[in-house]
């Protein structure tokens, strides 16, 4: 039997509602949904919390288990000691992370931890290579999925327009102080979507509008509205940029984005908007001739439109999650 723990209700509800559909067991282990990002000491206590002993019937040694989140460094410390059983397979999933420091420390834990059976599910190749490299776990044991599901707030074909705006957003790995620094002088507004704890300093509104915490539609409105979309990345960090990135894809939006792994995975690495992490000069350079250049506009929406086709043409993602759960 399937078994699946969320560290967070809600979440990947495309894969679980698949799996729990074949007749997986869905465990709730962590807070229900939030309406805004998780901080980490939220999460350092959800992990610690007693809840996680009330699992200790759920599965037998034949079973297989998912385990979605961070929660899964206490499971396997509870299955290392003896206090749960040990899966016949136990693959893990989003635990991706972007500090270097906190990298260093979760990958001793990961090598502490690690039994026969312990299997990974990766959303970027350099949460893959972080994993078989440093870790050491076995390259057969990694798999790699291209991160996707259902997102609310999608837009109508008459919705997606040119109001001439530059729109970046999202929370995760985001550099909005190069940004900020390279929009400056391109003669467009600026608008940024971000959270609270991204610490956007004051703009000047005739320049820069900055929205924090916005619900999906009027997040994706904004976005379609644009005439170019930046996504300005660190160039340290795992997954980031996935779910703004499905919405650039489905919208057909131009994009100026900082050359990442995870981000290539979905539109190749010969994609023209890319540019160097941390180079100012190259955004502002990109963000200006998608700002006028009508052909380079063109050819970038129509390279962004080909990798939604490509993506559409896979499975689902929940039939991607069993077939690794699955497989003998």
């Amino acid at each position: 039997m399937i078994h699946v723990l969320l560290s967070e209700a809600g979440t990947y509800h495309d894969i679980v509602e698949h799996l729990a559909a074949g007749g997986a067991r869905v465990t709730h282990v962590g807070p229900d949904a939030q309406a805004h990002m998780r901080s980490k000491l939220s999460i350092l206590a959800a992990m610690l919390s007693p809840s996680l002993l009330r699992t200790r019937k759920l599965w037998s040694r034949q079973d297989r288990l998912l385990v979605v989140g961070w929660q899964a460094l206490p499971v396997l410390a509870l299955i290392r000691v003896g206090l749960l059983p040990r899966p016949q397979r136990l693959l893990v999933m989003a635990c991706f992370i972007h500090g270097a420091r906190a990298r260093n420390v979760i990958n001793r834990a990961w090598r502490l931890l690690n039994f026969p059976g312990l299997e990974f599910i990766t959303f970027s190749s350099g949460e893959t290579l972080n994993l078989t490299d440093n870790v050491g776990i076995a390259p057969a044991a990694v798999h790699f999925h291209l991160w996707r599901q259902h997102l609310d707030g999608a837009t109508a074909p008459s919705q997606r327009q040119d109001d001439g705006s530059i729109f970046a957003g999202g929370f995760s790995n985001r550099d909005y102080d190069l940004l900020l620094d390279a929009t400056r002088g391109l003669g467009a507004h600026l608008v940024i979507v971000a959270s609270a704890q991204n610490q956007i300093p004051a703009q000047d509104p005739a320049q820069t509008t900055v929205h924090l915490d916005l619900p999906e539609a009027q997040f994706e409105m904004l976005l379609a509205r644009s005439r170019v979309v930046a996504m300005p990345l660190k160039s340290q960090g795992e997954a980031c940029g996935q779910s703004v990135l499905l919405r650039v894809l489905r919208n057909g939006k131009p994009l100026i984005a900082t050359r990442h792994e995870a981000i290539e995975a979905y539109l190749g690495r010969d994609y023209a908007g890319f540019v160097a992490a941390g180079d100012s000069g190259a955004m502002r350079e990109g963000l200006r001739r998608a700002l006028s250049d009508d052909a380079f506009r063109e050819d970038l929406a129509g390279q962004v439109s080909r990798a939604y086709e490509r993506m559409e043409q896979r499975g689902g993602p929940g039939q991607e999650i069993e077939q690794f759960l699955l497989a003998p």
